[in-house]
This record gives C-alpha cells, structure tokens and sequence, in this order.
C-alpha cells in the first residue's frame, strides 16, 4: 500500500447538512486507504459545519470554514492550499460514492498512464438516498475525445472524476467566472490528453427539483460563454458545436414550464440564440417537435 500514489479528495459544502454526512462517509470507507480528505464549508447557513466537526472529533482530515466565495474559487483554494496527492477528485457535499470508486480508478489510471482524466457511470438518488436511475454515458473505446465530450455525446459529472494533479499546472485551475466550470475545465483536459472512462456505476449523483427556467437560462449562457474559448477551433467543429449546445438548451427549455419561460425569449437570449433557432424553440413549445 506504501507504494501507492496519494488522492486528494476534495469536498466544498454548503447548506448539505441532511446530506454531508453521507458524502464524507463514503470517502472515509473507501477501500482504497490512501486518501487525504479535504473539506470546505463555503459559507454554509444551516448547521453542515456543526456536523462536520463533530465528524472530525472521530476522523482524522482537512476542514475550513469560510465566508462563501463560491464553488469555483472554493475548489481552487483546496487545490492550491491544501491538496498534496498525485491525483485529485471532487465530490459535491450531497452526493456520495461507491466504496470502490478510487481503488477502480487507481488501477485504469496505473494501466493507462497516459490518461490525465478518468471518469465512470453513476446512479440517480433521491433526497433519501433511493437510486431513482442510472447514468449510463456511451462509451467510445474506453476513452473519450474532445469532439465527443465538445458534441455533448459524453457527458462527465464531476463526482466520477479523478484527474492527475500535474496536468493542471499545463491546463491552469477552474474557471472563477463560469457557472460550469468542470465542463470547461474537462474540455481544457481532453483538448491536450487522453480521457479514459470506467464501465461501472461508481457514484451517487444526487438530483433536486430546481430545474427552472431561471437556471436552464443560467446554464445555457454559461454553456455559450465556454464555446467563445473555442473560436480557433476549424469552422465545422465549431459550428456543430454551438448548434448542439443550443439544440441541448432547447430540449432543457421543454422541461419547465412554457409561461414562465416565455419571458426569456428577448434580445438578450437572441444574443446567442438566433432567431432561426428561437423559431426552432417555440416549435418544440407549441407541437412538442422540432
């Protein structure tokens, strides 16, 4: 076990204190032993902080609390603070993982050292930890391509990953100023190395019912403000890009409801959404079909 690389396993929490539990247990009971656990209470207003300490009275791992800064700027500080192993993985405060979740990734990685980042299938759960269904991501010959990550053919959720801590002084840290920032960061990886992917259910994704127009707009501008860093890329890339993206904004404006949503389609959301494509939106409204 000596011989065995150190991961650093990073947790920002805040306002999980049904939740945060959970995730930290799952880290600790991980069978892979050689784990620095690392946890920050960004700004947390119920009691996740209280839970957490008492927590540590019995574990032995990294805690801070501080004043909220946000998710990006808390997992830089993590990285740059407190982070010392080869490898880095990120677990949100109410998710949690399968006891074998790093040992499996420990040894892809090992046998596929030319792989910065690998990821894995995960579970959908409920507010009391039901498994409500799976996430099942195609995978492409074990690895997966920044075309097809670019595409939105594979998706990455952050709790499945485990990078190697080295390539971030190449590819630089997450993005403060992005809402997704571990979609730009995997494209920022898979743009200059191999992403590798494991055919097993790794993890427990935890989903709420917050998918509103408000945050579908949110994320759909934060989807185009990462395709802006892509420019350079050759113009058919590019542009099936983009009309992905704004496909995939489409299909999430048809899960919320149509009055409230209504009220987005104006020259700001024009702005990146042209006006073919909003015709394209409120078709799919209207007859439920493109």
């Amino acid at each position: 076990m000596n011989a065995l690389p150190l991961v650093s396993v990073i947790v920002p929490c805040y306002n999980h204190e049904q939740y945060v539990e959970e995730c930290i247990l799952s880290i600790l009971n991980q069978r892979y032993q050689k784990i620095e656990l690392i946890v920050i209470d960004d700004g947390s207003t119920d009691n996740s902080a209280e839970v957490i300490r008492r927590l540590q009275t019995t574990y032995d791992f990294i805690f801070e609390v501080q004043t909220n800064i946000g998710l990006s700027a808390t997992l830089n500080k993590a990285i740059m603070k407190y982070a010392n192993g080869a490898y880095i993985a990120f677990v949100a405060s109410d998710d949690y993982w399968h006891p074998d979740k790093i040992s499996e990734q420990i040894m892809f990685m090992q046998k596929n050292p030319d792989c910065a980042l690998v990821c894995s299938k995960a579970f959908f759960v409920n507010g009391s930890s039901t498994v409500t269904g799976e996430f099942n991501p195609q995978a492409f010959k074990g690895s997966y391509s920044f075309k097809e990550i670019a595409y939105g053919k594979c998706l990455i959720p952050a709790l499945t990953v485990l990078i190697q801590k080295d390539i971030l002084n190449v590819i630089g840290l997450f993005d403060e100023d992005l809402l997704i920032e571990d979609l730009d960061m995997w494209l920022r990886i898979a743009a200059k190395y191999r992403v590798g992917f494991i055919d097993k259910k790794l993890a427990y994704y935890r989903t709420h019912d917050n998918n509103t127009s408000n945050r579908v707009i949110d994320m759909a501008k934060a989807r185009f403000k990462i395709l802006k860093k892509w420019t350079n890329l050759p113009a058919p890339i590019f542009n099936k890009i983009k009309r992905n993206w704004e496909l995939q904004a489409i299909k999430e404006f048809g899960k919320t409801d149509f009055q409230e949503a209504k009220k987005y389609f104006n020259p700001t959301f024009s702005n990146f959404l042209n006006s073919s494509y909003r015709k394209l939106i409120l078709r799919y409204y209207l007859y439920g079909h493109f």
